[in-house]
């Protein structure tokens, strides 16, 4: 059943490329493409942890009658290496039947999201108003990753003390390429984000952001979101891109942030060793 399902939903999607700007799909594409190390063949580009556990297909160039083989590939050298496997596909990638062989092949469909560009004007910034009210942190050290985590727990996300030993590596090792806002209230932090800067690219990319239950509908979301576009336009950014579930989409949308194409993880866990 889910596999139709898919089917359907890519078919219906499989001309998205026709409803939007042409040159803002293909600047997702080209920072998909220089996000990660390319295969040897060329055919996928990969994002990978620093401590090896997850891999992330982040783009893929195959034709359809190889398709099959390639997942074959990536999905046997997950197993063989002992690490979890997301491949990202986007509703204009082909072949459209990619994500029904992942299916298929052994991986669960995530959440579908909303891929959203806001291009980084002062027109573009000045909606989201006066937000300088909200104690905003950026954090530069380890430590403080602790307050990121308590986030987490509160909104009940799987595999907190993953996240933060990973996030802690990227800090160690890549400062000038993540920046991690998180907003305070009376001390206790209550909603939080990131932002990624790719070395030599001219776009930003959120993504991250959650709040606590007890804090939400106000206004801690829209001002990290408003805090990280600041800090990308300061750093020389033009646009800044989002992967955006349902709940967060409308409230972008409502800030000036524009549909470009829709994606969906399928994901392939290891079991526990």
């Amino acid at each position: 059943m889910k596999s139709s399902l898919i089917t359907i939903i890519v078919k219906e999607r499989c001309d998205i490329s026709q409803f939007v700007r042409s040159d803002i799909l293909a600047a997702l594409d080209a920072e998909r493409r220089a996000m990660g190390t390319p295969s040897a063949g060329g055919d996928v580009v990969v994002e990978r942890t620093g401590d090896g556990s997850e891999c992330r297909i982040v783009f893929s160039s195959c034709p359809a009658e190889e398709i099959n083989e390639l997942i074959r590939r990536e999905r046997d050298a997950a197993v063989a290496g002992g690490y979890s496997l997301e491949w990202k596909y986007y509703g204009h990638d082909t072949p459209v039947e990619l994500p029904e062989r992942l299916v298929a092949a052994g991986f669960e469909a995530d959440d579908e999201e909303e891929v959203l560009v806001l291009p980084l004007d002062e027109a573009s910034l000045a909606t989201f108003g006066d937000v300088d009210r909200y104690d905003i942190r950026i954090v530069r050290d380890e430590r403080d990753l602790a307050d990121y985590a308590e986030v987490s727990r509160e909104i009940g996300r799987r595999n907190v003390e993953e996240e933060r030993r990973a996030l802690a590596l990227k800090l160690k090792e890549s400062l000038d390429e993540m920046s991690i806002h998180i907003a305070y209230v009376d001390g206790e932090p209550v909603a939080c984000g990131r932002v990624y800067f790719r070395t030599g690219g001219s776009y930003a990319e959120l993504t991250g952001g959650r709040t606590k239950t007890t804090h939400r509908r106000q206004g801690h979301f829209t001002a990290l979101v408003a805090s990280r576009l600041q800090e990308a336009r300061d750093r020389g950014r033009t646009h800044a891109f989002v992967d955006a579930l349902p709940t967060s989409a409308p409230i972008l949308r409502k800030q000036g942030f524009q549909f470009v194409t829709w994606t969906r993880p399928f994901v392939l866990e290891q079991p526990p060793k």
